[in-house]
């Protein structure tokens, strides 16, 4: 078989090789390489025939429980090292693979099957039982048991797909405060793999540490990807202790790692890390968040030989669609790194408000276009419309992430203009804390707190019914949030302080709840009459 077209070679131009379907994904490293380690997570490891014949395996089982072409397939992960093979599986049958955390509240996961309608839902027995829907719920044991057996019917009859034809979706949080789900399509997908591949530059000889959940599409740049084209890649589970990871990356001798800025930042804090402990590592490569550049800096004045990469890329663009390389270490830098150049394959510009091509230093909205700009959300097509528009005959996404040209002609980035956040790489739209809160609330908003490079979310509401309501309503986030998305502090006040033009100062009040998080640390606070939050007694 010849190599996909996205692998990287430095001696050649342009994409040489097979544009191989998703549907065969792993079938360069299965005929290849056939008994080589393909993925390993600690407690489990799979070769890449393993991968390959266990995903027609499954693919045969998901067949007789009524899977079909363009169906949907939801899979409840967690960051184990059999989820690729579940993948892979789906994409054999034409249909679509949507990961969904398994940690989710049930009621959460509930909605976005509601959302979804799959036609089978696979996960562990225990996460299955959280939830009810009416289509075929297949437990992970019972699948992993048929991709090990010999004898099991294997699918090898993989149908035509349509590249525009949707290959994964990923919830992201909404502005209407409720998810949105992300339909990418094959074609987006493959051409993002030969686009990011010319930077990420993974081969054959490739050993990559992952971290990203399998919900986040990361995964599928730092697993999926390097697994396409040979690459071994080891799944980080648990807690990322810095000694743990400097152990996994020297036992594993990863030459690739892909972390976002608050992993980078946990990992840096290792101050053994340098070339004599880790002679493979070939790049770092951090975004879905800023990054201080002092951890950037940290990396490259270590590793002087290692290429260090700041990226970015809304789920909307598939993944990273610019990216940015630090050539030196630039110990005088107090504004954060560029997010850089976009990747061959990707169109940019940098409008502002009269609709205009914004100038060098003036701020602006981002605009990513070509073929990695996503199909649309999944059954909005008014929200779809606001964000996915044509001009001069390419399709854009409207990022809504503010940002400038520097004098290089990199891409600074500058914040949102509207509210969305970001933290540890997840992307949160505020209102998508403060809308269940309003169950037992008047008003409620949310916001990120700062205290010496450690950030939270906060939570205010304003109700008639005193300080206890933060108790019900602490419960309620609890049954409707994800817990990355639940606020660590939550406030009460029983008027809303009014700005000049007569509206809640929603500005002013998280600036003084930020005020007292920083001076009397706490996670439940009451506005008082001095105009001052303090910790609830």
């Amino acid at each position: 078989m010849q190599q996909p077209e996205w692998i990287y070679r430095p001696s050649e131009k342009g994409r040489n090789g097979t544009r191989v379907p998703l549907a065969e994904i792993f079938r360069y490293g299965a005929e290849e390489f056939p008994a080589r380690a393909a993925i390993a997570d600690g407690a489990a490891s799979y070769t890449f025939e393993q991968l390959e014949s266990g995903a027609q395996r499954i693919a045969g089982l998901l067949h007789e429980s009524g899977v079909r072409p363009a169906d949907k397939v939801a899979v409840l992960t967690s960051k184990r090292a059999h989820i690729p093979m579940m993948a892979a599986a789906i994409w054999k049958l034409g249909a679509v693979y949507v990961p969904i955390d398994a940690q989710n509240p049930p009621a959460r996961t509930e909605r976005l099957l509601g959302q979804l309608r799959p036609a089978a839902v696979l996960g562990d027995s225990a996460d299955l039982a959280k939830v009810s829907h009416s289509c075929a719920m297949l437990d992970v044991a019972t699948l992993l048991n048929c991709a090990a057996t010999p004898s099991s019917s294997s699918w090898n009859d993989n149908p035509q797909v349509d590249e525009e034809q949707p290959a994964y979706i990923i919830f992201t949080s909404g502005s209407t405060g409720t998810p949105k789900g992300v339909v990418i399509s094959h074609h987006n997908l493959l051409d993002y793999f030969y686009n990011h591949n010319q930077v990420l530059r993974f081969t054959s000889g490739s050993r990559v540490l992952s971290f990203a959940p399998f919900h986040f599409d990361v995964s599928i740049e730092d697993t999926i990807l390097p697994l396409s084209v040979g690459a071994f890649v080891y799944q980080y589970r648990g807690m990322p202790i810095a000694a743990l990871v400097r152990r996994v990356l020297i036992q594993n001798r990863i030459t690739h790692m892909i972390a976002v800025s608050t992993v980078l930042t946990v990992i840096t804090s290792d101050a053994s890390l340098n070339p004599t402990v880790l002679p493979d590592l070939e790049m770092v490569m951090t975004g879905a968040e800023v990054c201080d550049p002092k951890i950037i800096n940290t990396w490259k004045r270590n590793f002087p030989l290692v290429r260090v990469i700041n990226a970015y890329g809304p789920t909307e663009a598939t993944i990273v669609c610019l990216t940015h390389t630090i050539e030196e270490p630039e110990p005088d830098r107090t504004r954060s790194y560029p997010i850089g150049k976009p990747l061959d394959g990707v169109v940019m510009k940098i409008m502002n408000d009269d609709g205009e091509i914004s100038k060098p230093g003036i701020e602006g909205e981002l605009w990513i276009g070509g073929s990695q700009v996503m199909t649309g959300y999944l059954g909005e097509p008014e929200e779809t419309a606001k964000v996915v528009i044509t001009s001069g005959g390419i399709r854009y996404y409207r990022t809504g992430d503010m940002c400038r040209f520097d004098e290089d002609g990199n891409v600074e980035f500058m914040g949102r203009k509207d509210h969305e956040v970001k933290l540890s790489g997840r992307r949160i739209n505020l209102r998508e804390i403060s809308q269940p809160a309003l169950a037992y609330a008047t008003r409620a908003f949310a916001g990120v707190l700062q205290n010496n490079g450690s950030r939270q979310l906060g939570l205010i509401v304003i109700s008639e019914t005193g300080a206890v309501v933060l108790d019900s309503i602490k419960t309620h986030l609890s049954q409707e949030l994800p817990e990355y998305m639940r606020p660590h502090v939550l406030a009460y006040a029983a008027q809303p302080l009014l700005s000049s033009t007569g509206k809640t100062n929603e500005i002013q009040l998280m600036a003084l709840l930020n005020t007292a998080w920083k001076q009397q640390p706490a996670d439940q606070y009451v506005f008082s009459a001095d105009g001052t939050f303090l910790p609830r007694s």
